[in-house]
């Protein structure tokens, strides 16, 4: 049974964007669980929260607030049909570990492996390889609660697939998602330092060159580092003892320590950044398990916003947010980073019909991300972006009508799954649900 009462601790994501302050807080550690809690909430609201980790407040209420950290098993494994069924509320990180016990892995994964699973495919997590799409494109069936606290099970003969793969919390509460996977393999990845034009020149062909490849340009400076991301049948050689001291030491103590800085004096953030991109950027090549190399260290915790523009545009993407930062005055200290995304059909994806560089805006600077964000959404939209669901970003219906066909598709979809409204929140009142 929900836990309740006006006690209950204040709600805040991992990013420190978004809180809320539920009445009441459950975390059912089953199916039918899921159903009796739906059914008893009649006349509230109910939403869940996996990792935290979305930057938006997609998971945001202030009434039952629902953890399905409980609900954490992998259901089955057929290796044959190349497929995984997993409970929501299991983390990519603990997929990832189960998936290489059988000898597979998932074929792509986001930076960081944090989320559930119902929570990464139901905001787009995605990682950066043109082969791959993103995570919600790979499912292959998902079953959920809906509003009248029915077990819905939606699989590939169902035309309603598209449209629950990004749910957006919006259509009911995700209890199992069936997932692609592949035999695991070994990934080689390169790291080469070059100039911001260098970069720029590369950007074109870089996604097309190898599998798995993405940039990241420091602001402020004209150092970015180009990744590149080969299968290999080779002996990998990743450290996890590295990877810890790289989230604990580099990231947790040295790098936490300079956004600290930067955030109190904003005008030494351009020096600090020079500094940052010649300690970090020197040639690096790394060896392992495909999880483990496609996957960072967890970084300090920061803000994030992220634009999905066409490919053709990535060029101008990022030359235009160099020039925000150099003309409006921006003090950014963290990376931009440029992700690529191939073309899919799931309704509420930003990559629904068309290929697409996903350039995140990242940063460590409370005080400054309200211009930076917003400067850099006016470009992304200039440019017929869409916003990862996921990060910050300003939206209406409007903009939902105008940037995806499905739209009315998919709310139609929410309506039918939940007449009642339970799952709405102000973010789903945005997407016009």
């Amino acid at each position: 049974m929900p836990t309740r009462g006006p006690h209950l601790a204040r709600f805040t994501n991992w990013g420190g964007s978004a809180s809320c302050a539920p009445t009441s807080r459950a975390a059912p550690g089953s199916e039918d669980e899921v159903c009796a809690l739906v059914k008893g909430a009649a006349g509230g609201r109910v939403k869940v929260v996996g990792g935290a980790h979305s930057w938006s407040d997609c998971a945001m209420t202030d009434h039952t607030l629902v953890s399905l950290e409980a609900m954490n098993r992998v259901v089955r494994v057929d290796k044959q049909r190349g497929q995984v069924t997993v409970e929501g509320g299991m983390r990519l990180h603990a997929l990832n570990e189960a998936l290489a016990t059988e000898g597979l892995a998932l074929p792509i994964v986001g930076s960081i492996a944090d989320q559930t699973v119902a929570g990464l495919v139901a905001t787009g997590t995605h990682g950066s390889s043109l082969q791959h799409r993103n995570l919600s494109a790979h499912v292959k069936a998902i079953t959920l609660v809906d509003g009248r606290g029915e077990v819905v099970e939606i699989d590939a003969n169902d035309a309603r697939l598209p449209g629950a793969r990004l749910a957006l919390g919006a259509l009911g509460i995700v209890t199992r998602v069936t997932l692609m996977v592949e035999p695991a393999f070994t990934v080689v990845e390169e790291m080469e330092p070059v100039t911001f034009e260098a970069a720029m020149a590369a950007l074109p062909t870089l996604a097309r060159d190898v599998e798995y490849a993405k940039l990241w340009w420091f602001p402020h400076t004209d150092r970015a580092l180009l990744f590149r991301g080969r299968r290999a049948d080779v002996v990998p050689t990743f450290s996890t003892a590295f990877r810890s001291f790289d989230t604990h030491v580099v990231n947790g103590v040295v790098f936490r320590g300079l956004l600290g800085l930067g955030a109190t004096f904003p005008s030494w953030i351009p020096a600090l950044n020079r500094t940052v991109a010649l300690t970090y950027g020197s040639p690096r090549r790394v060896v392992g398990r495909s999880d483990q190399v496609l996957t960072v260290a967890m970084p300090p915790r920061h803000r994030e916003s992220e634009w999905a523009v066409p490919l053709d545009a990535a060029v101008a993407m990022l030359r235009g947010a160099r020039q925000l930062v150099e003309e409006q005055g921006h003090r950014v200290n963290f990376i931009l980073e440029a992700r690529f995304v191939p073309s899919d059909d799931t309704w509420m994806s930003p990559a629904y019909g068309r290929d697409v560089v996903q350039v995140g805006a990242y940063s460590g600077n409370p005080g400054g991300c309200a211009a930076w964000f917003g400067a850099f959404a006016a470009l992304a939209r200039s440019l017929e972006g869409r916003p990862h669901w996921g990060k910050e970003a300003e939206f209406t219906p409007d903009d939902v009508g105008r940037w995806y066909p499905q739209a009315g598709a998919f709310r139609d979809l929410a309506r039918s799954l939940d007449p009642e409204g339970l799952f709405r929140n102000g973010f789903t009142e945005r997407l016009g649900v």
